[in-house]
């Protein structure tokens, strides 16, 4: 056997391969299904709020700059 066919074996097949032998409304019906909310833990929580806040003020100094260029 040669090296991808054990990978292959090991590690079943690839994702497109799935997704291709499916029928389309097989596909629609999982495309569909919703993803329950993912839990993330109290660091990875902050960080993401204090990414939000960050954006948001990035945001206004950048608003204010361009409306004290255009003076």
């Amino acid at each position: 056997m040669h090296d991808a066919e054990l990978h292959r074996l090991a590690h079943g097949h690839p994702d497109d391969e799935l997704v291709c032998a499916l029928e389309p409304d097989q596909i629609v019906a999982a495309a569909s299904r919703p993803l329950p909310r993912y839990q993330l833990s109290g660091p990875a929580n902050f960080a993401l709020w204090a990414l939000r806040i960050f954006i948001l003020i990035i945001t206004v100094l950048v608003v204010y700059t361009f409306v004290l260029s255009l003076r």
